[in-house]
């Protein structure tokens, strides 16, 4: 039988980034923490997380709601700083997903959006607006020439979304990139560009992909597993956007400032990517950290080193012996500000 270490549980917060898994039986009870940099686990109780309804972001602020008043905030996790935002009459529905279109304080502004993930609706309000807007996208045919296009689809279920320069990017076809601006008073606009999907190797017929914005940049992070099995990665792949082209670019370094933070969130709803800088919080960079939310019932993190083409896994939640967590495990990181650069990766 094999025998598994598990971390030191320490009563004391994890540093960030943290994995967040709810291996409690009560509703009440403290989540455990991993922290990937010290891989040692915390039961510490996360006030916010457990008063409001939260949704994290790619970009690290975490945007709560009060199901009581239905106000609504934005919260930094390192420090606990709070952005005020108007209330949300009548809540959120169950299964949604939230993005920043930019950091907050950014000169283009700051929208914070809520994408319903069980319908074709978002809600979007401008830091220091006085109330949330909702929008409905209707699938509709486009029609280039005679040439019919396919109609739209839920922007962020199942497929890979990140906001770059104050734009929102997401999966919409093999053939094209939807885009979402923000045009002030004019409100949303939906918007394509065309260019060509990466192609995957029919070899591996199972595999996860994942939009995320590093440094201005947008990247796509193919994860490929081993056949039908979703325990075991069979290889990767990493892309940058070329927007002069625009096509993708395949890069097989990610820089040594920098981590990407994979998976976790919704099982069969929403993909999360988002990335951190490396030395600031005591990880190694050039590395994916990869929560395998295809395989629930595991929760493996796959650390995948890019330089050295070498993967690690580990099982930080197995020895509690929960063979199913009560909540979906999730990344909560730290805010990256605006004047905050990384390196570009060339």
């Amino acid at each position: 039988m094999e025998s598994v270490q598990g971390p030191v549980v320490s009563p004391s917060p994890s540093p960030l980034p943290v994995l967040v898994h709810d291996l409690g039986t009560q509703t009440n009870d403290p989540p455990t923490q991993y922290s990937i940099s010290s891989q040692a686990l915390s039961t510490v109780a996360i006030d916010e997380l457990r008063r409001y309804r939260c949704f994290v972001t790619p970009q690290g602020w975490v945007l709560a709601l009060d199901p009581a008043s239905c106000q609504t905030f934005l919260w930094r996790p390192q420090d606990g700083e709070r952005i005020q935002l108007p209330p949300k009459e009548q809540g959120f529905p169950e299964s949604c997903k939230c993005l920043l279109s930019d950091m907050p304080g950014a000169a283009s502004g700051c929208s914070v959006v809520v994408f319903d993930l069980d319908d074709r609706q978002l809600w979007v309000c401008k830091i220091g607006a006085t109330n949330w807007d909702s929008h409905r996208y209707e699938p509709a045919m486009y029609v280039k020439g005679k040439i019919p296009r396919m109609s739209m689809r839920n922007i962020a279920k199942c497929h890979g979304i990140a906001a770059v320069g104050g734009k929102i990017y997401f999966e919409l076809t093999s053939r094209e990139m939807g885009v979402i601006e923000f045009n002030g008073k004019e409100g949303l606009k939906l918007d394509t560009i065309e260019v060509d999907m990466v192609d995957l190797p029919l070899s591996t017929p199972m595999a996860s992909m994942y939009l995320l914005e590093s440094c201005g940049d947008l990247f796509l992070v193919v994860i490929f597993f081993n056949g039908d099995n979703v325990h075991k990665i069979a290889n990767h792949a990493v892309y940058k956007m070329d927007f002069s082209e625009p096509e993708w670019c395949e890069v097989h370094e990610i820089g040594a400032d920098r981590v990407f933070l994979l998976g976790g969130d919704m099982l069969g709803k929403s993909c999360f990517g988002a990335s951190c800088l490396a030395a600031d919080h005591g990880l190694r960079g050039n590395h994916i950290y990869f929560l395998n939310h295809m395989a629930t019932t595991e929760s493996f993190l796959h650390v995948i080193d890019l330089k050295k083409g070498t993967e690690q896994v580990q099982r930080p939640f197995r020895h509690n012996g929960y063979h199913m967590p009560v909540r979906s495990p999730f990344w909560l990181l730290p805010c990256r500000h605006k004047g905050h650069l990384l390196s570009p990766v060339i």
